[in-house]
Formats: C-alpha cells, structure tokens, sequence
C-alpha cells in the first residue's frame, strides 16, 4: 500500500472515530434588562455589566456556547417576558441556534444607585421557561466582589440546568 494511500485512510479512520464521540456544546444567549426608575435617563449601569460578565464567564468555562444581547433598559419587567424587544432577542438567538435563553432583570430603585436584585429566567428553545431564580445584586463592597456575586448565581444556575 502506498504512503498516500495509507495516509487518507488514516485521516478517514480519525474522522469517523471523531463522528461517532461528537463534541457538541449547548448554546445559550444571555439578554439583561435594566429596570426601574427613570433607567431610560441613565447610562448602562457597572453593575449589569459586572452581571453580565459574571454570568456568561461561568457558562463558557462550563463548556457552553455563549452569546449575549445588547444591556437593555425597561421601567417594570414585563408580564410576558418574551414578547416585545425580548422576543425578537428571543427568536434572533434561538434561529442563531441557541438552545438556551436567559434574560436577567436587574432591578434598581433608583437611578445610579446598586441594584436591589437580579431575578434570572433561563428558557429553552421551544419558551418553556425552565427554571427561575432571585439572587441579591448590588451587596458586594467593591467590584471584583460583585463579580463574584454573578459568577456564583451563574453556578447556581448551571447546577439547576445541567440535568435537563
């Protein structure tokens, strides 16, 4: 047998042993919303970005696909949360493949001031809403400490999902 020959079939035994272990991760897409009192006045706050980050740090360390939505900003979170911006997020990021959704309302009482709480909904790519969690935001005494807050509530989370 050839060199060349014997190659190919080398790379087509590597290729259909890698096809049959495949190593797919879940996706999933991550949107936080601002919301309380005159936010539509107030930058992005730090806090949701430390949330973000946190957040999405641990679902990629555990092997998840991550994407995320622009921070966005509403006066009270809405009684259908996937309808609205949320929705079309939603929709864009399960046809983008996601299998998981998680949208994070933080919650603030007043404008630059921490946040009260992040209450998190993480959904699958059919809107069923699978699991609902509050954390306190806003407690740590400086920002790697908040960080993480964010990370921890991202484990949390993981733990409650990963079974499903």
């Amino acid at each position: 047998m050839s060199h060349a020959r014997s190659k190919s079939l080398s790379i087509a035994a590597f290729l259909l042993a890698l096809a049959a272990f495949p190593a797919s991760a879940s996706m999933v897409s991550f949107m936080l919303v601002e919301t309380g009192v005159n936010l539509e006045e107030a930058p992005g706050n730090q806090h949701s970005r430390l949330w973000e980050s946190g957040l999405m740090s641990v679902f990629f360390d555990s092997d998840f696909i991550v994407t995320s939505s622009p921070i966005a900003q509403m006066k009270t979170i809405p009684s259908t949360e996937l309808a609205g911006d949320i929705g079309e997020m939603f929709t864009e990021a399960v046809n983008g493949g996601a299998d998981y959704f998680v949208v994070g309302f933080i919650e603030y009482s007043t404008v630059g001031a921490s946040p009260q709480q992040i209450a998190v909904k993480v959904y699958d790519s059919s809107r069923r809403l699978i699991h609902r969690e509050s954390f306190p935001a806003g407690t740590g005494r400086n920002d790697n400490e908040e960080l993480e807050l964010a990370r921890n509530a991202g484990r949390f989370i993981i733990s409650r999902i990963k079974d499903i």
